[in-house]
């Protein structure tokens, strides 16, 4: 890409911050890769699990996924405390 203009911003690593894409792009492959083999061995249901701003994220997640998802998956939010205290009935080893 050709460079028109020059813009400098204080304090902006733009080597660290390309280094930082590219591991998440890398990361990205990976986790394409891990979503592929659980949907090749199978799942019983979707687990989403947060505490705080992460729960509120999740929450939109949850409410397109049931809302707009396959009719036979089952998604769950459940609170990341309350999961490690009593589980969660739903979820099996699959």
């Amino acid at each position: 890409m050709k460079e028109t203009e020059k813009i400098e911003i204080m304090h902006f690593d733009q080597e660290g911050y390309l280094e930082d894409g590219k591991a998440l792009y890398e990361t990205g492959k990976k986790m394409t890769a891990l979503a592929d083999k659980v949907a090749d061995e199978g799942y019983d249901a979707v687990f989403l699990m947060g505490v705080g701003g992460t729960w509120d994220e999740l929450m939109q997640l949850e409410y397109l996924m049931n809302k707009f998802g396959d009719r036979d998956l089952e998604v769950y939010l459940i609170h990341a405390a309350e999961w490690n205290a009593m589980g969660h009935k739903r979820m099996t080893e699959k």
